[in-house]
C-alpha cells in the first residue's frame, strides 16, 4: 500500500508495499472427507495428535496428508520446525497435483525457504495451483507478474489473475488489485480502487484498512480527511501492517488527522522497522540524528 508522510524532509512523498498471500494457513488445505480429522484437529491446536494422524496416511503416498506433515514442520507445530523437511513433503504431494501443495511450496521457491531461491520454478508451481482454481495461488502468480519475478513483468496479467481471486471474495486480491488501481499509470481507476479496499476491509482485512486511510489522506475519489486516514490506518496497524503501522507513525509524527505525539510515532515506527520496514528504519535514524534527546 502507499506510504504517506507529509511534512518531514526525509524521503517524503509515496511508495508502494504489497503484501504476498499466506500461504500456510489452515484454511489452504483443500480437505477430502478422510482427512478431515487431521484437519480438525490442527485448527484445534492439537498438533501432535494432528501429526499421529497424518503420519501413517502420507507414508502411505496420501497426498493431503503429505501436505499436513508439511504443514507442521513448516510452522514447528508438534515437532521441531524444519523447512528442509517441510519441502520435502510438500514436494510429494505436489508432484501428486495436490492445488495447495503446489502453492506452498511456489513460496518457498519464491523466499528461498528450504529451497534456493528460484522465481522461475515458483511461478511455474503458483500457475499450476493457480489453474486449478487455488485462490492464494492466484494472488501470488499475480505478484510474479506485477513485479516480474520469474516471468516479464506484464500488469494486464497480474490484473486478469486478481481479478478470478477477488470475485472468489479474496482480501488480500481485493487490496492488491486496489493498490494497483491507484498506482499503476494506464489503468488508475480510483473508483474501483474505492470498491476494492472497502469489500476488503469488510472483511478485516488490514491491506484493504490500508488502503482506505491511503484514499482519505491523498484525496483519491474523495475530498482530503486526514482524520479518516489516521482512524482507518490504525485499524490496519493494530493488526501488525508494517505499512500501516509506518503510516501511523506519518500521522503522529506530523500531527495529520491525530494529535503530534513523537514518542508515538516512534513506537510505531519501531513496530513496521521490526518487521523489516526499510522505509521505518529511515524515519528512525532520522529523528535519532534531529532529535537526540529521543535516542534510545
Amino acid at each position: 500500500m502507499y506510504v504517506f508522510m507529509k511534512g518531514c524532509s526525509i524521503l517524503a512523498g509515496l511508495s508502494l508495499v504489497f503484501a504476498v498471500s499466506t500461504v500456510f494457513l489452515p484454511s489452504t488445505i483443500q480437505t477430502k472427507a478422510y482427512a478431515d480429522e487431521g484437519l480438525d484437529l490442527y485448527s484445534a491446536g492439537n498438533y501432535q495428535r494432528a501429526l499421529t494422524y497424518w503420519q501413517p496416511l502420507a507414508e502411505r503416498g496420501d497426498a493431503q496428508a503429505e501436505f499436513g506433515l508439511g504443514l507442521l514442520y513448516e510452522t514447528g507445530h508438534g515437532v521441531e520446525q524444519n523447512f528442509d523437511t517441510a519441502q520435502s513433503w510438500y514436494r510429494k504431494a505436489a508432484e501428486q497435483g495436490l492445488a495447495s501443495a503446489q502453492n506452498t511450496l511456489g513460496a518457498m521457491y519464491a523466499n528461498g525457504r528450504g529451497v534456493a531461491k528460484d522465481d522461475a520454478r515458483a511461478e511455474e508451481l503458483y500457475r499450476k495451483a493457480a489453474e486449478q482454481g487455488d485462490v492464494r495461488a492466484e494472488v501470488n502468480l499475480s505478484n510474479m507478474y506485477r513485479f516480474g519475478r520469474g516471468v516479464p513483468r506484464g500488469i494486464n496479467l497480474a490484473i486478469a489473475w486478481l481479478q478470478k481471486a477477488s470475485e472468489a471474495g479474496n482480501p488480500v486480491a481485493q487490496s492488491n488489485l486496489g493498490g494497483i488501481y491507484i498506482s499503476e499509470n494506464g489503468v488508475k481507476d480510483y473508483s474501483k480502487a474505492a470498491i476494492l479496499f472497502q469489500k476488503s476491509a469488510d472483511q478485516g482485512d488490514p491491506g484493504g484498512q490500508n488502503g482506505l486511510g491511503i484514499m482519505c489522506g491523498l484525496g483519491l475519489n474523495r475530498p482530503i480527511d486526514l482524520a479518516c486516514a489516521a482512524n482507518w490506518y490504525r485499524k490496519a496497524a493494530e493488526q501488525g501492517s508494517p505499512s500501516a503501522e509506518l503510516n501511523l507513525g506519518s500521522a503522529y509524527y506530523n500531527g495529520s488527522g491525530i494529535e503530534k505525539d513523537i514518542s508515538l510515532a516512534i513506537f510505531w515506527y519501531r513496530k513496521a522497522a521490526e518487521q523489516g520496514n526499510v522505509r521505518a528504519q529511515e524515519y528512525l535514524q532520522y529523528i535519532a540524528e534531529h532529535r537526540p534527546i529521543l535516542k534510545g
